[in-house]
């Protein structure tokens, strides 16, 4: 029998069994009394952010931090301003890159709907009936940049402050800009033949080792990522890919190459620490798996980020 757990004060309730808090199947978004969108604000790391997915399609801005958003089978760098439309059902997770002790207090700004609200819009105003081709394409993930993803930032963040009814012109106006955004300013990350089918189930093995992931990132094993899903090493090897939709290797690659960003930026911590820090035992595999990931050296990249 599923059990249904509250995990915070925001409405999120978390539906399921599995191994670690919150690690559920499901998780149950409940609106306001007498509203149709839920807004809500985190910081990182927190209970909320982690690998699921929900009836409802959710706007989601990025604030702070750097690191990689999961969605379906695809993979996608992010950083402060990023702005994405994640579909029904659609599981993801965005994984920030954290120095030891870190935390982020106001990363996350987003709201949820349900599909069937904005279908009812659309049959009610066909003005908006464009917002339906939206969905579609939301159903892979949207993501947005440039002045797109700004405009839509300013209406999500503005809409934590306003009344029910002003919130729905605003939900309006971002899914006008999604609508209307130009093609270099939207994109999807999920590919076509990805079906969200193979999540359900799955979420307490990802979500148990993706924790282990991001404690272990300097000394990680696949053997330890698949004690710590419950499964033996070929089992969790296909079971990763097929879920996550990306190899256990090159998962771990781009989450140490993204540390060692974060470090390159923020710190003054020399290149060698920063090697070692980041899971490399020598330079050279460490430059080579860099630039593999970002096109130039580490020592290249901290120079071009303090001339910026």
């Amino acid at each position: 029998m599923r059990r249904l757990a509250v995990t915070g004060s925001e409405g999120f309730v978390s539906s399921g069994t599995g191994a670690g808090a919150g690690s559920g199947s499901l998780e149950v978004i409940v609106p306001d009394a007498g509203a149709a969108i839920r807004w809500a604000c985190h910081g990182y790391p927190n209970s909320l952010a982690k690998w699921h997915y929900h009836p409802q399609f959710e706007i989601h801005l990025i604030r702070e931090g750097t690191g990689q958003l999961m969605a379906g089978d695809g993979l996608l760098p992010f950083e402060p301003g990023h702005v994405a439309l994640i579909g029904s059902n659609l599981p993801h997770n965005w994984l920030s890159d954290l120095m030891p002790g870190e935390r982020l207090v106001n990363r996350d700004v987003l709201c949820h709907v349900r599909p069937q609200t904005i279908r009812m819009l659309s049959s009610a105003f066909p003005e908006t009936s464009g917002f339906e081709q939206v969905l579609r394409r939301a159903s892979h993930a949207l993501v947005l940049s440039g002045e797109s993803a700004r405009d839509v930032a300013d209406v999500l963040v503005g809409m934590g402050d306003h009344s029910p009814s002003r919130r729905v012109a605003d939900l309006i106006t971002m899914l006008s800009v999604f609508e209307q955004a130009p093609a270099g300013e939207s994109r999807t990350v999920v590919t076509p033949e990805y079906n969200p089918a193979v999540a359900v189930g799955a979420e307490s093995g990802v979500n148990a080792a993706i924790t282990y992931i991001s404690a272990h990132l300097d000394d990680v094993s696949l053997e330890g990522a698949a004690n710590a899903a419950s499964m033996s090493v070929s089992t969790f090897s296909r079971f990763f890919k097929r879920v996550a939709g990306v190899g256990f290797a090159d998962f771990v690659r781009r989450l140490r190459v993204g540390r060692a960003c974060r470090m390159l930026i923020c710190t003054d911590m020399p290149i060698s620490r920063i090697q070692r820090i980041s899971g490399y035992d020598n330079a050279s595999n460490f430059n080579r798996r860099f630039r593999d990931e970002t096109g130039m050296t580490p020592s290249a990249y901290r120079k071009m980020h303090a001339m910026r």
